[in-house]
């Protein structure tokens, strides 16, 4: 009897130890499966985060390349219309009178080629709409390509499927402007231009501008004072008037028409007698002409329109352009004028030595950062002076000339710490 009891206990414990090793093995196998599961979930997520990145990457690429196209654009549109200027005062026509008058009398002829009826096309699968527009879009992405790297038509037809797959770009219609003006085609390229006008989307107003600004100097070069006149008051009309102005203004200025350059002048400081960029601008215009004097009266009305916080920065503007276009010594004279009257403006005295250090005119500007360091001015701005004259002896002075500012700034520091251990 006990030892039937015992084997049963023995069975017992054998089945309890039975299913325990069953039940671990089976955790066990489950611990493996959820540690796959989460390998795979993990691999799964990296996979991911990497296309995620591969696809920012390439999104980044692109938008570099359209703002590179775009900055090439911008740069061929200002190259077109700065070729279009007018090389000389006046109005009057060149040795192509002749053939200019015989262009004028074909312009009726008619520009755009009739155009076939549109066939009615099947309907395309997904898969063919998506191949149609990565076309497309190749085509275009060649089309810019090839007007960024300045690779131009050769024919009118070229020209005008060229502005129809960009109809808003003010750059394809002024070179074929300039592809007319080259043949002395003059009544084609100002048909282009009004054409270009009616085309381009009225929100791109910069675009619009680039094609008023090649008409104007088409007409400054071609036409009369007539028809000069009407395009400019039309353009008033459309545009912005200061930037039109001031593009008349460039106009008169580099071809040296001072009558004109004058009225223009007249007119921009009477509208806008308020902005210092405007009056800095005439001023520039003036010095290119040559016309000195001028510039300098125009300097001094505006130091009497202009309110005072402005006028240090008015005389400093037309310091620099002096600097650039006219007297250098006039240059400097103005510059002492205002550090004599504002001998606290760091930013004058850096900005004097900056501009003679850029002529090249060493000893004056060591001559003037000298007499800057000597001042009683407060610790941060003399401070920022010091560093301004060891940087510049370091680069260009000698070993004495780099001892010499060091001393003068221990000197500087020597004396304020026994002023405040006097105080």
């Amino acid at each position: 009897m006990i030892k039937k009891k015992n084997k049963t206990i023995k069975n017992e414990d054998e089945k309890e130890t039975i299913t325990i090793i069953k039940k671990s093995k089976k955790e066990k196998k489950n611990i493996e499966v959820e540690k796959e599961t989460t390998a795979i979930i993990k691999k799964s997520e990296e996979e991911k985060k990497n296309i995620a990145v591969d696809v920012k990457v390439k999104k980044e690429k692109t938008k570099k390349r359209k703002r590179e196209i775009e900055s090439e654009k911008k740069k061929n549109n200002e190259d077109l219309i700065e070729k279009l200027a007018i090389p000389a005062c006046g109005f009057n026509w060149d040795n192509k009178d002749d053939e200019i008058k015989k262009e004028d009398s074909s312009s009726s002829e008619d520009e755009d080629a009739d155009k076939e009826p549109s066939k009615k096309k099947k309907k395309l699968s997904a898969a063919e709409r998506r191949e149609q527009e990565r076309i497309k879009e190749r085509e275009i992405r060649q089309r810019e390509e090839a007007l960024a790297s300045n690779e131009l038509p050769n024919s009118v037809d070229q020209f005008d499927r060229l502005v129809l797959a960009s109809p808003n770009n003010s750059l394809v219609w002024l070179k074929y402007m300039a592809y007319h003006l080259q043949a002395t085609e003059i009544e084609k390229a100002r048909s282009i231009a009004r054409r270009a006008l009616k085309t381009i989307n009225f929100r791109e107003e910069d675009e619009k501008l680039n094609i008023w600004q090649g008409l104007l100097n088409l007409e400054s070069k071609f036409g009369t004072s007539e028809t000069l006149e009407n395009v400019l008051k039309d353009a008033i009309r459309s545009n912005d008037a200061k930037k039109i102005y001031l593009h008349m203004l460039t106009i008169y200025s580099n071809n040296k028409c001072i009558t004109e350059l004058e009225k223009i002048v007249k007119t921009l400081t009477a509208k806008f007698r308020t902005d210092p960029q405007v009056w800095i601008d005439c001023g520039c215009a003036f010095l290119k002409s040559g016309s000195k004097d001028k510039s300098r009266h125009t300097m001094q009305r505006a130091l009497q329109s202009l309110p005072d916080n402005k006028h240090v920065d008015i005389i400093i503007q037309f310091a620099i352009l002096e600097n650039k276009y006219g007297d250098k010594e006039r240059f400097k004279t103005l510059f002492e004028q205002i550090l004599t009257s504002y001998p606290k403006r760091i930013d004058v005295w850096t900005s004097f030595v900056d501009l003679l250090i850029k002529d090249n005119d060493i000893d004056a500007a060591r001559s003037v950062l000298e007499r800057a360091v000597v001042q009683n001015l407060q610790p941060r701005k003399m401070k920022t002076l010091f560093q301004k004259f060891i940087s510049f002896e370091e680069k260009y002075g000698t070993k004495d000339n780099i001892q010499n500012a060091r001393k003068l700034a221990q000197e500087y520091v020597t004396k304020k710490c026994n002023n405040t251990n006097t105080d």
